[in-house]
């Protein structure tokens, strides 16, 4: 805003250079005249004379010669004027030179005061719009600064538009503020239980640790709702959903006389629970009345397990990894008990490894009896031109006559490293239940788990295995997460570049996270797209999402990928994909998953 006043200031020392550069040129000029004038007279006088002749006490005359004058700087700024003059009349040759210090000196008399009474007019101009342009920037800079210090004394232009600009800027800055208020809030939210997310926790697990008081004593306790994975595939997302909110329901019951509780949901399956006290005692007295609790819920709602409870203490100066890891230990060991068990970990030591050792004996019992079960759920697909697409899924059954929770199970593989053990024999189940159906024209999906694409060995393995009936392997589609592929982009096109020469497909599940997703879809072109359910069960309420997978259907299907919705629950939701030109759904609207042995395709 300030610059406005820069083109005024630049006028005024352009015509203070002008001016100060006629002072000296006009002046010039009429000395110039005059000394022209003289010449004349002396060129006039020598033309009207019989015998010209010239002397050094000739008028305007400085020197006289009748040979040449030798040349010398004399006088330069009047040109040739100054310099030798010739003049010859018959055998007459004359050469002289005019007086110039007469034209200089009334020259500079006329220039020097006017010069100067031009620095002294344009210089006082320049200093008073100076003072002026300075007294009204700073005035605009305080307004600037702080609104607060506009006075009635300057009334330039522009402060009132500054004014109005800090006022809108400030009303601006506040609606921000509170969006950003809002938005931190919900940062540490969970959307689903209304609890505070893992980063909420993370914050608050840090302010305990790094508590100046060393003497403090917290406890932590993660309740892992077990059956979470069970329930969405066998009921479907919306009962997964409640039954969350239900383990979230009775945590709160439990802990409500426990006035320090601060619950968190800190993944799919675990709520943690921070409270101040003694680890012991209060694990001895929650324990006991959760697992009654849930209990009472596994019951009333038929499952094998309603959560599994792990508790260990929270001391100034610890590290948070241990603290996790501690509390990891304790779910591992009320995992390896009875149902709605709880386990206590103080610290680590060598009886911590007991919850491992028994797992290690069960899952090695799982392998050497061939305990492995597998169920299939399979799609509707609307293409009569496209084979039959059936996922596969794998239950890991327990002494009690249930199933462990599948993500608990992967969990201890994969700590036990165990993982490709498993997954070559599940999918070495797998291959075997094909080769004996009679379902020649369906596709059979495996999910592979995201440790298969870190080892070489089982890509090795893969490979091999693939090869060996290419019959079999044309009718496999191996499904890997969105996410996983994401973060281990470059391992994962190593896997299906193999998983491509042998012959068999590949899908990209829970697809449609983020625009992140189409980026993902170049980059590898799956041969099928399911759509993630959490977007799926958003699209009835949401018209973004209703945008979003249109998108994806028609990107997908231009670059010749199949898009199928996971978690179809309701008709609603049927009839919108329908509208979108969907090639298949799956979900438990279509059917629940079945044992391998009674499947028959749709």
């Amino acid at each position: 805003m300030m610059r406005e006043h820069h083109p005024f200031s630049q006028s005024i020392l352009l015509a203070g250079f002008i001016m100060l550069l006629l002072s000296l040129l006009l002046p010039w000029w009429g000395s110039y005249g005059v000394l022209k004038q003289q010449a004349q007279q002396v060129h006039t006088q020598l033309t009207l004379s019989a015998a010209p002749t010239l002397d050094n006490s000739t008028p305007f005359i400085s020197t006289v010669s009748t040979t040449p004058l030798p040349h010398e700087t004399h006088a330069w700024w009047y040109g040739q004027l100054a310099g030798n003059q010739h003049y010859s009349q018959g055998d007459t040759e004359l050469y002289y030179r005019l007086i110039t210090r007469p034209a200089t000196v009334l020259w500079l008399s006329i220039s020097v005061p006017l010069m100067l009474v031009t620095l002294i007019l344009f210089g006082a101009l320049y200093r008073r719009f100076a003072r002026g342009y300075h007294a009204e920037s700073g005035h605009l800079r305080r307004i600037i600064l702080d609104p607060n210090a506009a006075t009635t004394s300057h009334s330039h232009p522009l402060a009132g538009l500054v004014l109005d600009l800090h006022h809108d800027f400030k009303h601006q800055l506040d609606t921000v503020k509170q969006q950003l208020h809002i938005a931190q809030q919900q940062s540490f939210q969970d959307n689903l239980t209304l609890l505070g997310n893992r980063f909420a926790f993370s914050r608050d697990l840090a302010l305990l640790l790094n508590g100046e008081n060393q003497l403090a004593s917290h406890t932590l306790m993660i309740v892992r709702a077990a059956s979470l994975q069970d329930i969405n595939i066998g009921h479907g997302f919306q009962a997964g959903d409640q039954y969350l909110l239900d383990i979230v329901k009775i945590i709160r019951k439990t802990t409500q006389s426990e006035l320090t509780a601060q619950i968190y949901r800190l993944s799919g399956t675990d709520i943690a629970v921070l409270f101040n006290g003694q680890c012991e005692p209060l694990a001895q007295r929650l324990g006991e009345r959760l697992k009654q609790e849930l209990s009472h819920y596994q019951h009333i709602h038929e499952l094998a397990c309603a959560a599994y409870i792990g508790f260990t203490q929270v001391l100034a100066g610890q590290k948070a990894e241990h603290v996790l890891t501690r509390a990891d230990l304790a779910l591992a060991q009320a995992q390896s008990d009875e149902p709605n068990s709880w386990a206590l970990v103080l610290r680590q030591a060598d009886e911590d490894s007991l919850g491992e050792t028994q797992w290690r004996q069960r899952l090695q019992a799982m392998l050497d009896d061939n305990q492995v079960l597998l169920q299939v759920q399979p799609v509707h697909i609307y293409k009569p031109q496209m084979p039959g697409y059936n996922e596969i899924y794998t239950r890991f059954p327990n002494a009690s006559g249930g199933t462990y929770p599948a993500s608990t199970v992967f969990a201890m593989l994969q700590r036990l490293n165990m993982s490709m053990l498993f997954e070559q024999k599940i999918i070495e189940r797998i291959l075997h239940q094909i080769g004996q159906s009679t379902l020649s024209e369906q596709r059979w999906a495996i999910n592979l788990t995201p440790t298969s694409l870190q080892l070489n060995s089982f890509l090795i393995w893969l490979e091999r295995t693939l090869l060996k009936d290419p019959a079999i392997t044309s009718k496999l589609v191996f499904e890997l997460d969105e996410q996983v592929l994401q973060h281990q982009l470059v391992t994962a096109k190593r896997l299906l570049d193999v998983i491509r020469s042998c012959g068999a497909r590949y899908a990209v599940s829970r697809f449609g996270r983020g625009y992140g997703s189409f980026r993902l879809l170049k980059e590898i072109k799956p041969d099928y797209v399911k759509l993630e359910g959490a977007l799926v069960r958003q699209l009835a309420q949401d018209h973004t999402s209703q945008q979003f997978t249109r998108m994806i259907v028609d990107l997908a299907q231009r670059l010749g990928c199949a898009v199928i919705a996971e978690g179809v629950e309701t008709a609603e939701q049927k009839i919108l994909l329908e509208s979108m030109h969907i090639d298949g759904i799956q979900g438990y609207l279509i059917a629940k998953p079945m044992d391998f042995a009674d499947f028959k395709a749709l």
